[in-house]
């Protein structure tokens, strides 16, 4: 195969690419992957390596209101079609039980011993087949000819600007989240000042090229999967973010600047994390009392949770944690250190005590749907938060076959996405982050090689 020439072009090498490139090679076609970053592996080689998603479309959409059924199909079957085939590329993967309720029916697998381990796996299962890897050489645009069908693409390398001829191309650059101007054009107004929790190459390379290759979007676009981690002088990044997200806040209270709750906890930080995206600067406010942190921050005795005292990790990364003996003790501190409204702070914690003794979620001005606990347990903390965002919702509109549509509703011929290039898919709730790419990217690497 010429340099300069495939039948198919993968621009990304994390999960969604790696899976791609692999399907379509061994479908037939001469591939190239092209990666950015000097490494393969992505945002998946630095996750915590469980590949994961819904039981049934049911079990989905109950996350997913509005959800695509059509895409939400596609990706359960493609899930458990992936499954095995992973494990014929050489990844050793390990089902795990569900042992603790979950808001719907999952099945879990967790690659072993570590995601890093996986991505490099499929690298070599794909250069091993006689697939191509070229990486330090980034997607700059798609080049299309006159009857506006994919004709290759033209990438950046050390060597400067390249061009690979390609009848199929699949864009599996992994999202925007790298881009503080992406996420604030998108996300909102202080978006730029969230944490970022996944590697810095995923500036929304290939969903800014299928846009201008006339790629319809799809959102969400307020909404992206992430959780809450410690604000600044914390120090939180790929090498620690899963062990300081504070884990129990679902029995916590979050306020903003203004002292006022702005989301339902119970439903998780990785969705009460979109609205903290919308608050002033940004910032919001874990407060929790003794009970609480005795319950859900302390080491299990079984041993099994390497980073539980998520409050110690938390520390050692440098977050500010604020301890008081009294609640208007420490509401006194977070208005004279962090400048939260100490009146309004201390009449939103009233009420919400106020319900939890009645058990009366709904009295809420937003009702909790659950681990209501009353916070009058001193000592009493507080903790200061940013969003942390691993990968954007919203990205190019695709079918059930991962073909990118124009703004028509037709497909680009030969333009295909895969993993968080895909917009579309999850509308609300999270089902999983690597199932993405295995799904997508299957089916992407099946498809385009076929072109």
């Amino acid at each position: 195969m010429a340099a300069n020439e495939a039948d198919v072009v993968v621009a990304g090498g994390g999960m969604g690419g790696l899976t791609a490139a692999c399907s379509a090679q061994e479908a037939g076609a001469r591939t190239m992957l092209l990666e950015k970053a000097p490494r393969i592996g992505g945002s998946a080689a630095a996750s915590g390596g469980t590949i994961w998603c819904a039981t049934d479309l049911e079990d989905w959409l109950s996350v997913q209101p509005g959800g695509d059924p059509a895409l939400g199909r596609a990706l359960i079957a493609s899930f458990f079609e992936g499954i095995p085939w992973l494990r014929r590329q050489g990844v050793d993967l390990e089902e795990r039980s569900v042992d603790t309720p979950y808001r719907f029916r999952r099945v879990i697998y967790a690659c072993q011993p570590d995601a890093a381990t996986a991505m490099s796996a499929l690298a070599d299962r794909f250069t091993a087949i006689g697939g191509t890897i070229i990486t330090g050489t980034g997607l700059r645009d798609l080049l299309l000819d006159d009857r506006g069908t994919i004709s290759g693409v033209r990438a950046l390398g050390p060597a400067g600007f390249t061009t690979v001829t390609a009848p199929a191309v699949i864009l599996a650059t992994g999202g925007f989240q790298g881009s503080p101007e992406l996420r604030a054009r998108y996300l909102g107004r202080w978006a730029d000042q969230m944490v970022l929790r996944a590697n810095t190459y995923s500036t929304g390379d290939g969903f800014q090229a299928a846009l201008r290759a006339g790629a319809a979007t799809a959102g969400p676009f307020s909404r992206f999967y992430g959780h809450m981690v410690p604000a600044p002088p914390a120090k939180v990044g790929l090498h620690n973010f899963a062990a300081v997200k504070p884990d129990f806040s679902e029995y916590a209270v979050f306020v903003n600047l203004h002292g006022e709750r702005f989301d339902d906890e119970f439903l998780g930080d990785e969705v009460t994390v979109h609205a903290a995206a919308q608050q002033d600067q940004a910032l919001v406010f874990l407060v929790y009392d003794e009970a609480i942190r005795a319950a859900y921050t302390a080491p299990r005795s079984d041993g099994r949770d390497a980073r539980a005292d998520r409050l110690q990790h938390i520390r050692a990364a440098g977050g500010e944690i604020l301890e008081a003996p009294a609640l208007p003790a420490l509401a006194h501190d977070m208005a004279t250190r962090w400048g939260v409204a100490r009146d309004r702070l201390l009449a939103t914690l009233g009420q919400y005590n106020a319900a939890a003794r009645a058990g009366d979620g709904a009295a809420l001005p937003i009702p909790k749907s659950g681990g209501l606990l009353p916070i009058d347990t001193p000592p009493f903390y507080a903790l200061r938060c940013l969003p942390g965002i691993t990968f954007t919702y919203g990205g190019a509109r695709v079918n059930e076959q991962a073909q990118v549509l124009d703004t028509s509703g037709r497909p680009i011929p030969g333009l295909y996405a895969a993993g968080a290039d895909v917009g579309g898919i999850y509308t609300r709730g999270y089902t999983g982050g690597l199932v993405l790419g295995l799904a997508f990217g299957r089916i992407a690497g099946h498809a385009a090689a076929s072109v």
